[in-house]
């Protein structure tokens, strides 16, 4: 008789989980376009009873499905080291191309297509093949055609060939080839900060939800839907930044993975998918009383005062990048980041530490990704000297032991570059 309880005991329950889900889904959804959605849905999980464990699927089963419900509250007490092969089994460097003319300065953002690598650093755009060979340099710093003071976003189009801009106050979107090639400019409306390709022909423009902003547009609005002569459909922004002093962040998670667009309004709790018709909801993050307030009003007096306060005990969600198995959170405190990843096969969140993965590889710097290319490729990049560093300080001895011709590879890295060589694209393949 046990052997036919519990399987029909696990059948119920799992029945009564994904209704719970369904039922979560349709609540938060309904909270989004009628109320403020962080306060409702706090109220419904707490009063409806939904914790961590009965809104995700229990230990045992095999399949997880969004919306997932990720909770890093209790996590963040609990950091664990990860190693690398947790998340990956090959690891490749692509060293960018250093001349007189290609001198970058620190990176600001990186974005990787079938065949190209762009690089954001101050305020300049490069391309560079996969080899990390030099493209071309993306417009230039001015007031004419083609030319821009300040990038607030790119991307490449929907078949790579060519490369759009948001720049000067995010008022207008450049198009280029990737050659470098200016195109024409498009007016855009609302400031958007970013962008990203939803078809061929239409993109979705995201509008950063932050206080004090002298333009009242910048705000009205979440995202816009538009092939760049025609707005084809908007999502009012549901939680208006007010204009007094108040912590805000300059950047918020805005991403594609698996033909999905995701994005986290500043604010929300909650990662949507982007469609022409509707959001959705993918999942929902909770950091409990480890998190910022982001509400908060603070005299200018005390603004650095309480900045200092979160440091190492509170946080907010600074960016999200997601592969087919992970969803990778890069929490920070205004201060330093810290590193977590949810399993979306197992329903599990781990917190890593301020430094990212683990490189049992090769033995190289620490790893974390910074985009995902064909949802399967994770993208860093380090800086030459600090990799340089790292190997040439490192006991080649037990280094050589560890990770045999890896390591070799690795030290012959190293010694091909010096103290002014650009950046080092890693890329780590977790398509097992």
């Amino acid at each position: 008789m046990n052997s036919l309880i519990n399987p029909i005991t696990f059948l119920i329950n799992k029945g009564f989980r994904c209704a719970a889900k369904a039922f979560m889904l349709i609540c938060i959804n309904i909270c989004h376009y009628l109320f403020n959605e962080k306060i409702l849905v706090y109220f419904l999980f707490c009063s409806c009873g939904f914790n961590n464990n009965s809104y995700q699927q229990q230990e045992g089963d095999l399949i997880s499905e969004p919306p997932y419900y990720i909770s890093l509250e209790r996590e963040i007490d609990k950091i664990s080291q990860a190693d690398l092969t947790e998340i990956g089994n090959t690891i490749t460097y692509i060293p960018l191309e250093t001349s007189d003319n290609i001198l970058l300065k620190p990176l600001r953002s990186i974005k990787v297509s079938s065949l190209h690598i762009a690089v954001v650093d101050l305020n300049r755009l490069f391309i560079f093949n996969h080899s990390g060979n030099f493209i071309s340099q993306i417009g230039r710093r001015g007031g004419g055609p083609g030319e821009y003071n300040q990038i607030y976003g790119y991307t490449f189009s929907f078949d790579s060939k060519n490369m759009y801009v948001l720049a000067d106050a995010a008022s207008k979107c450049l198009e280029y080839e990737v050659t470098g090639k200016f195109l024409k400019s498009n007016k855009v409306d609302s400031l958007p900060c970013d962008m990203l390709p939803l078809t061929d022909s239409t993109f979705v423009f995201y509008c950063l939800n932050t206080a004090n902003h002298m333009r009242a547009s910048h705000t009205q609005q979440s995202l816009i839907i538009s092939d760049l002569n025609n707005i084809k459909k908007t999502y009012p922004n549901y939680f208006k930044m007010n204009n007094k002093q108040m912590i805000n962040f300059s950047v918020a998670p805005f991403y594609s993975c698996q033909g999905n667009i995701r994005f986290k309004e500043y604010g929300v709790d909650t990662l949507y998918t982007v469609t022409e018709n509707e959001l959705f909801t993918y999942s929902v993050f909770s950091l409990g009383n480890k998190e910022i307030p982001l509400n908060l009003v603070v005299p200018q007096a005390e603004f650095s005062r309480i900045i200092d306060s979160y440091a190492g005990s509170k946080y907010f969600i600074r960016s999200i990048v997601e592969d087919n198995d992970n969803i990778y959170i890069e929490l920070n405190d205004f201060n330093n980041s810290l590193y977590s990843y949810f399993n979306k096969l197992t329903n599990t969140v781990k917190v890593i530490g301020d430094k990212g993965f683990q490189n049992n590889i090769d033995g190289g710097l620490p790893f974390f990704p910074k985009y995902v290319y064909n949802d399967s490729i994770l993208v860093d990049y380090l800086n030459a000297f600090d990799l340089r560093e790292h190997v040439l300080e490192s006991d080649a001895t037990e280094m050589k032991r560890l990770y045999g011709k890896n390591y070799d590879d690795l030290v012959k890295l190293a010694n091909s570059l010096d103290d002014e060589s650009n950046p080092v694209v890693v890329m780590v393949n977790n398509n097992r």
